[in-house]
């Protein structure tokens, strides 16, 4: 049975605690067991009188002695100790961190602990752990005793979050995976209501965007599976658990449920290849993530922007190809290549004998006059296959203030052989959202959209109406706008291409579609545009989610798996009464 603990008010057990201390260290005739037994006696400090209410201990710098279970031990640190049904507070927690790097015999978990030490907040300010560093031996009362457990329900807000720290809890609702960009750590997020948006893609830009980003913060929990827990194979975003079991542990940047069980009867699945429509020429729009191939020659690693290493790229290519050889395409408009021209070393030459050697068939890339591809270290690039296109003229490409950030556009028209329609492909990768601006126009408006958003707005207008003014030049109708826009459905460089006649071919069903997962929350910057006139020749149009919601640095059931961090865009277009296929 778990010993009846002290009521003694909080100075008279720090009083008591440290005369305990005081007679062991002038009587020391009383042997370590006995003086085992007398600090197990002892009076102590309740633990929720050590957390407090508020984000940080009232009794920072202060000695105590506190007892409780042992819910957790964290090598080389310390263990989590939490006493049982002591406090009726809610506002308060019940556990603490005791920091003890050198854990002596007999603490494990379940073990009846009472330990002596300072208190402290350890980590960062915004979001700290309380921490006992122990000034002496921790000393083992008993063993094997139930562990502690609250049952917790999402969502928590921060004064939820502060109540639980160190504590061992359930959550019993229906959980959703919502970010596994770190599963190959044992990291990835937990909700509770179901998957997540970027408010940008559900809803208008506006302030009313912070409250549903809120709202999702709240709902969600980031956790730890450590490596000798007890884990499915692979674990994906969308994937459902029933419960989850862990203490509220901490780290360096902040509090995350340490499991201990995870229940689940859902298995990942895996997105299985779509055939093309017959007699259909199938475009993929592909963001390469990042596609160096070094000097060409096997050295020239690290690269500015890609792999690390020949391995690295290898595997890397490896994975494109066999995508490329799933969606057997015949163009490929593409985002994030190495800009290093058109030699036969270059990115662009490489990726031509990746694309032949994946679908057994000769391949080329547009080049733009003067092989003017903008100075950005990341280009854009069209490929396309030698017996099914004709390319007429060189390459157009589109400069000026609006893609001092984006990359420049560039657009091919292409005749279908051997007598076909012509077809316009434009393929974009607009300014990300990183490295904001402190103050002007382009800084974050708080209002969902980010930073950058003005130049990306100018950047889609001007483009639109140079995809269109080349259309009517080249004596086109079928126009298609591929690429990476770095925004959302309903921001507004998408509004602006919409309001120049475009058509977004991916319409969204009964959930947002989604191209790209970034910090828990799914979003489009990913798209596929078309006139009117190419629309009506678009049997089939889709999103293929094999990497988004996967997680990265594992090796994953399927090759093609994980390719990249954003999903291709896959659209059949039918130009003609026959047969594009082979």
């Amino acid at each position: 049975m778990f010993p009846k603990y002290s009521e003694t008010p909080l100075h008279a057990a720090f009083f008591c605690a440290c005369l305990s201390a005081l007679l062991y260290a002038c009587t020391n005739s009383e042997s370590p067991a006995d003086a085992a037994a007398g600090q197990c006696a002892a009076a102590v400090t309740p633990i929720a009188a050590v957390q407090g209410d508020g984000y940080g201990s009232p009794l920072q710098g202060r000695q105590v002695t506190v007892r409780g279970i042992v819910t957790l031990l964290e090598n080389g640190r310390g263990f989590y100790l939490e006493e049982p049904a002591a406090d009726a507070d809610p506002r308060t927690s019940d556990a603490v961190f005791v920091h003890h790097a050198q854990l002596p015999a007999g603490i494990e978990t379940g073990a009846e602990v009472s330990v002596s030490g300072t208190v402290a907040e350890t980590g960062e300010d915004r979001d700290t752990l309380t921490t006992l560093t122990a000034t002496g031996v921790p000393v083992v009362c008993s063993s094997g005793h139930s562990l502690p457990l609250t049952d917790v329900s999402l969502p928590l807000d921060g004064r939820g979050r502060e109540s639980l720290e160190g504590m061992r809890i359930r959550l019993n609702a229906p959980l959703t995976v919502t970010d596994v960009y770190q599963f190959d750590q044992g990291r990835f997020t937990l909700g509770s209501d179901g998957v997540q948006y970027a408010p940008t893609e559900v809803m208008a830009p506006g302030p009313a965007t912070a409250e549903l980003i809120a709202r999702s913060r709240a709902s969600t929990l980031p956790v730890f599976a450590p490596a000798a827990m007890d884990m499915p194979d692979l674990v994906v975003e969308g994937m459902t658990f029933d419960q989850a079991t862990g203490v509220f542990a901490h780290d360096a940047r902040g509090k995350r449920l340490t499991l201990q069980s995870l229940a689940t009867s859902a298995q990942a699945a895996i997105p299985a290849a779509v055939p093309a429509t017959p007699g259909t020429l199938r475009v993929v729009g592909m963001n390469l993530h990042n596609y160096f191939n070094g000097d060409g020659k096997g050295s020239g690693f690290p690269t500015p922007r890609g792999a690390e290493t020949l391995d690295e790229f290898q595997r890397q290519r490896a994975r494109i190809g066999a995508a490329i050889g799933v969606l057997d395409p015949h163009v490929i408009a593409v985002t994030e290549l190495e800009n290093d021209g058109f030699g036969a070393d270059s990115a662009a030459r490489d990726f031509i004998r990746l694309a032949g050697d994946a679908t057994q068939q000769d391949w080329a890339v547009t080049r733009p006059v003067n092989d003017e591809t903008g100075s950005d270290k990341i280009t854009v690039g069209i490929f396309y296959r030698t017996d099914q296109l004709q390319a007429i003229g060189p390459a157009e490409t589109l400069t000026g203030p609006e893609f001092g950030r984006s990359r420049q556009p560039q657009a091919q028209l292409f005749k279908l052989l051997p007598d076909g329609e012509s077809l316009l492909v434009v393929i974009n990768h607009f300014k990300s959202k990183g490295s904001c601006p402190d103050s002007g126009e382009d800084a974050d408006q708080n209002d969902g959209q980010g930073c950058w958003n003005a130049m990306r707005r100018a950047s889609a207008e001007k483009m639109a109406a140079w995809a269109r003014d080349l259309g009517t030049a080249k004596g086109t109708e079928n126009i298609l706008i591929l690429g990476d826009m770095n925004a959302h459905r309903n921001e507004d460089p998408i509004r602006a291409i919409r309001a120049a006649g475009f058509a977004e071919l991916i319409e969204t069903g009964a959930q947002p579609e989604y191209s790209f997962v970034f910090a828990g929350q799914r979003g489009t910057l990913d798209y596929a545009f078309a006139t009117k006139a190419l629309r009506e020749k678009t049997p089939q149009a889709f999103i293929w989610h094999v990497n988004a919601s996967f997680p990265t640095g594992l090796e994953l059931p399927q090759p093609w798996l994980g390719f990249s961090d954003h999903d291709p865009v896959v659209v059949g277009l039918r130009l003609r009464q026959s047969s594009a296929s082979d």
